[in-house]
């Protein structure tokens, strides 16, 4: 159910992308967005004048 919801909102490439580097970390894409969500929240804590920038960097690495 979780996928078909993704699904809907993303596109399939960024849908993809998120599933092939969940496959890596051996992770469900469901607890992989969760990570990256935790993460979003954890790097804004402070004032937004202090945090700008795109808040799922690094999380799609080339290879």
């Amino acid at each position: 159910m979780l996928n078909r919801r993704f699904q809907m909102l993303m596109d399939k490439d960024t849908w993809n992308k998120i599933v092939k580097s969940a496959k890596t970390q051996n992770i469900s894409a469901g607890e992989y967005i969760r990570r990256a969500v935790d993460k979003y929240f954890e790097a804004n804590k402070g004032s937004p004048e202090e945090k700008r920038g795109m808040p799922f960097r690094g999380l799609f690495k080339p290879k």
